[in-house]
């Protein structure tokens, strides 16, 4: 997600450092590539616009002017418009302030929505609420049998009670969700388009007798700036309060993402980032703009690692590294645990700019040939990798059904996690911070 932006954002900021000094007419032209760069992603013309234009007042500030490292002060800046572009600080997807608390997803057909609601109710699950879902998708045979078994699979309750309208679907399980002490209900609906005027007036219909708390649309992330007047449709009819952006974890450059909350005024609530059933996450604007300025998510990452109960053991990793203690036996367990975190790219994603060599990408299929290397040395080499010279190598590949070149590749690897680990130790000491501001 936002690679194309990313790459045009980090293009921009190497020639404000290279300039020192920045006069209006650097910030002028450093300010139209970035305004090429978010039009080519598809990001709606008029948030492009509103964007330029707040982003060139801030930078034209003389204290931007003038600082000792204006490049970096233009790269804040740009940072905190964006993360103002895409919500403000915060993120912390739905409060419940009352029980009952009703909310209802709305979407295209086939944009995701029943999916999208099973991984809602789990995470509400994890919060620790009582989620019931509802099957209110009449449109299409499945649906129903689709939902059941998501709330078998999140271990949620399901509305199975017998009913012949939509009315008696919601008072039904409205009923059953306070027979059975259930704080939030969660409603699926039939997927539709805008210009299908029947289903919109009955979604309108399913409004008033629902009366939703929140409800939520849920697009594709990789639509582009069509969400905008497709959620604008929705909006009409069924008032709008958030949106869930699917397929986050894809190519998509983000146009859709970048233009919501400044075109629709509502809030992006979560982002699917996978196909798992877990696989929902809260949307932060401020990590999401920290990685396009190339500051890298390691509060993202390390969330990630506490969710596997995996920080204690990263910890302990970055303080043998601090100590020169870290060896081949940690980077293997390091292995197993990024696996278990969404794998190696996806780290590497969440680091710095500064850290990880643009357009570093890493096979995944790497790490078991890495284990398989790691399992055919000897316990001193494993323990002392800088003693591995020729011919221990030629003998480690003949083990490992590997050429030596896997092998080099291999302590390449493990210096770039040895600086990754560091970096982590180092987060509460001010090293993972905003860099030189």
């Amino acid at each position: 997600m936002f690679e194309s932006v990313r790459k045009a954002f980090g293009d921009v900021f190497d020639g404000l450092h290279r300039k020192g000094l920045l006069s209006q007419g650097d910030i002028d032209a450093a300010l139209a590539e970035v305004k090429i760069a978010l039009l080519g992603a598809d990001v709606d013309y008029r948030v492009v616009k509103t964007f330029i234009a707040r982003t060139r007042e801030a930078c034209l500030d003389e204290k931007v002017l003038k600082s000792m490292s204006p490049g970096d002060q233009v790269i804040k800046v740009l940072y905190e418009e964006l993360t103002h572009t895409l919500g403000g600080q915060g993120g912390k997807g739905i409060a419940l302030t009352h029980i009952p608390f009703r909310v209802m997803l709305v979407g295209l057909q086939g944009s995701g929505k029943t999916t999208t609601l099973g991984k809602l109710a789990l995470l509400l699950k994890k919060e620790g609420h009582y989620p019931l879902l509802i099957p209110g998708d009449f449109g299409r045979p499945a649906a129903y049998e689709q939902l059941q078994k998501l709330a078998t699979d999140a271990d949620v309750s399901f509305y199975g009670g017998s009913f012949g309208s939509v009315e008696e679907l919601l008072q039904g399980a409205d009923r059953w969700a306070r027979d059975k002490s259930l704080d939030v209900l969660l409603l699926d609906t039939q997927g539709r388009h805008e210009f299908d005027t029947q289903l919109m007036e009955e979604l309108e219909k399913v409004g008033r007798l629902y009366y939703p708390d929140e409800t939520l649309i849920v697009l594709d992330a990789m639509i582009g700036s069509k969400a905008i007047p497709l959620a604008q449709s929705f909006d009409r009819v069924a008032p709008l309060t958030g949106a869930i952006f699917t397929k986050f974890d894809s190519p998509a450059q983000g146009g859709a993402v970048l233009s919501f909350k400044e075109a629709i005024g509502k809030p992006i609530r979560y982002i699917g980032v996978g196909e798992h059933l877990e696989d929902l996450d809260y949307f932060v604007p401020e990590r999401h703009a920290a990685r396009i300025v190339g500051y890298g998510d390691m509060d993202g990452l390390l969330k990630r690692y506490s969710e596997a109960e995996t920080q204690a053991n990263a910890a302990n990793v970055a303080r043998k590294v601090q100590s020169g203690r870290f060896d081949l036996y940690d980077l293997r367990e390091q292995l197993l645990e990024i696996g278990r975190v969404g794998g190696i790219n996806k780290m590497l994603e969440s680091l710095p700019s500064a850290v990880v060599p643009s357009g570093a990408v890493v096979d995944e299929g790497l790490a078991k040939r890495f284990m398989a290397i790691i399992d055919s040395m000897t316990d001193v080499e494993r323990r002392n990798p800088a003693i591995l010279n020729a011919s221990r190598k030629r003998r480690i590949a003949r083990g490992a059904g590997v050429d030596v070149r896997e092998i080099n590749r291999m302590l390449k690897q493990f210096e770039l996690f040895s600086r990754m680990a560091r970096m982590a130790g180092n987060k509460h000491a001010g090293g993972l911070g905003l860099p030189r501001f």
